[in-house]
């Protein structure tokens, strides 16, 4: 955990991922991103250079080695190895669930993670016991007694819609659209974009407009499936913030005839 421990191996670790994620941003980007001066920054990559950690490649550009690459494979294993066992900790007191099925208190009951919500339900060889009792969809307050998995990250799927100059929401092949939203009714839906707002109220789905970048991110990384339909504009933002948040996505594009 010498990552977590040194500042120096810290901003280090961050540099290689920046270089690694983006690898078209320069000394000053990363710098701003970090919120380092620009004489704290260089002194940095000077290090990492004569380290052999990073390339030059053009003044200010830079490329991960072999060496830089390696360093940051087993610290970010280390990293992951650690945060697995946090979260089991965390989640290992007491946990708010909704009920599937009625349950009394005592009850020994099985929950789980599903749509980015925590789920439980009466099983006899399951994983918690009930602290309080709940009807069917009500909230539970459950103490684990056995193992429990994190959430995974949900789907994301980006439907792209075109600028009003290009045609907006009209381009937008709606049926095909709609179809996509009823087949993930557990899914979250946002909207990037007047054009994309509008695609999704002529398919009678209101969503989450403001804040639906951070909404979806957020929501992906607790296992919820998210629709994002996104006006063509706005959408290399989109992608570079999801990128940065390792998060995967698919993308749709629906043109009407």
């Amino acid at each position: 955990m010498n990552v977590l421990l040194s500042r120096k191996d810290t901003i280090r670790l961050l540099i290689l991922s920046e270089l690694m994620v983006n690898p078209e941003c320069n000394q000053r980007d990363i710098a701003k991103k970090l919120g380092l001066t620009p004489q704290a920054i260089s002194e940095h990559f000077k290090e990492m250079v004569s380290e052999g950690f990073i390339n030059v490649i053009h003044k200010g550009y830079y490329e991960v080695t072999e060496k830089g690459e390696e360093w940051m494979s087993r610290n970010l294993i280390e990293l992951h190895l650690f945060s697995e066992e946090l979260l089991k900790k965390i989640y290992s007191k007491t946990v708010v669930a909704i009920a599937r099925g009625k349950i009394a208190e005592g009850d020994s009951v099985r929950y789980w993670f599903e749509d980015g919500y925590i789920f439980a339900e009466k099983n006899e060889r399951g994983n918690g016991i009930a602290l309080t009792s709940a009807e069917d969809g009500e909230d539970i307050l459950i103490k684990p007694t056995g193992s429990f998995e994190p959430p995974g990250k949900g789907e994301i799927i980006i439907v792209k819609v075109p600028g009003v100059a290009e045609g907006g929401s009209r381009k937008v092949d709606l049926e095909s659209f709609k179809e996509l939203v009823k087949s993930r009714p557990t899914s979250t839906v946002v909207a990037i974009g007047i054009e994309a707002l509008v695609t999704c109220r002529k398919i009678r789905v209101e969503p989450i407009f403001f804040g639906a970048k951070e909404v979806c991110i957020e929501a992906a990384h607790h296992g919820s499936g998210v629709i994002v339909a996104c006006t063509e504009g706005m959408l290399n933002d989109l992608l570079r913030s999801l990128m940065e948040e390792g998060l995967e996505f698919e993308i749709k594009e629906f043109v009407s005839s």
